[in-house]
Parts: C-alpha cells; structure tokens; sequence
C-alpha cells in the first residue's frame, strides 16, 4: 500500500514537472486535443511539411531553366515535343528564343535542390 502512494506521489511530482516544461502540450493532453492542423505539421529537419511547389508539374521553361547549356536545353525541347508534351508551334518558338535570347532569357538557373528549398 506504502509504494502505490509513493508511486502517486511520484507521478503526481513528473506531472507537474511536466506541466511546468511544456504548459501548451499539457493543456492539449487535458482538453484531448488530438488532431493537428497539416500546417502545423513539421519534418524531421523543422520546416514546413507543406512546399510551395508540392503538386507542381514542371513546365517546359521549368526544365530549361535546369539546364547548363543550350545544347541540354534544345534536347529538353525535342525530347518534350517527342513525348507530346510540346506542340510543334510552341517548340519552335522555344527554340527561336533560345537561338536568338540565350539560356539565360529564360531565367536564373536551377540547381539540384531548387524546389525543396522553397
């Protein structure tokens, strides 16, 4: 009977140590809030779970932008149009921009990483 009070005792002591260290926690466990918000959700590394380009489908101009050269960029905008992801019109005009503006007419370039960091 002695321990079940000690062991009381004890709980009741890490209960208001906890309390004290984690008030907000606390007061969620008591009201049995168990649902979170996705926006409250965060990865192992702290951010956000939701990504600005979470669901994106990269376009075109998105792939040319990750490219080096314009070699890279104009087998970009023939593989597209072999795929069917590119109408001829739109290729071409692609293409003349690249000949004519350059890579960087498309905007700044897109290293590895691009997307989880936004």
């Amino acid at each position: 009977m002695e321990e079940k009070k000690k062991e009381s005792r004890e709980s009741e002591i890490k209960e208001e140590e906890f309390e004290e260290h984690f008030p907000v926690l606390s007061r969620e466990m008591r009201e049995g809030k168990k649902n979170i918000s996705e926006s409250e959700m965060r990865t192992v590394t702290g951010s956000k779970k939701y990504r600005k380009f979470q669901g994106y489908i990269p376009g075109a101009v998105d792939f040319i932008c990750r490219c080096e050269t314009e070699e890279e960029a104009m087998e970009i905008i023939e593989y597209m149009l072999k795929k069917g992801d590119l109408t001829e019109e739109y290729a071409n005009i692609l293409k003349n921009q690249l000949k004519e503006k350059g890579l960087e007419f498309f905007g700044e370039h897109r290293a590895p990483g691009y997307y989880e960091k936004m």
